[in-house]
């Protein structure tokens, strides 16, 4: 006669876990920004361990420590609006990014020189004879 067939266990769900470790903005390293939330004084604390950079942040039973680092980016934003940094002319290299120093680096006539180089009229008017 027949065996009756045994029915496998259905596989454990995967808890999904937010992170407590991010990556600083200030310096710009990788998962060296610690979040610890306490709950009872209804405090978020940030901190990088590499630059030193401290935030505090008012959190409620819902917040998780992500919410706080969020938190720290609107603000850090706040302060640094982006359309000011790029009308000012006097920014260090530091403040810039890489694409705003190629920008201030390269002059006309040396843009014009490197298209030369590789065959380019700096026109970029197409030297081709016309077909008929």
């Amino acid at each position: 006669m027949g065996k009756r067939k045994t029915k496998r266990k259905p596989a454990p769900k995967k808890k999904l876990v937010l992170d407590t470790q991010f990556d600083c903005i200030a310096c710009n390293n990788e998962k060296c920004v610690d979040v610890k939330m306490q709950r009872d004084a209804k405090v978020g604390n940030l901190n990088c361990r590499l630059c030193g950079i401290k935030f505090q942040s008012p959190i409620n039973p819902l917040s998780d420590p992500v919410d706080v680092y969020y938190e720290w980016v609107d603000a850090s934003q706040a302060n640094k609006p982006e359309d000011s940094r790029r009308g000012s002319a006097d920014l260090s290299d530091e403040e810039l990014n890489y694409h705003d120093k190629d920008l201030r680096d390269i002059s006309d006539v040396e843009d014009d020189g490197r298209l030369r180089g590789r065959g380019i009229s700096p026109g970029f008017v197409d030297d081709e004879e016309e077909y008929d």
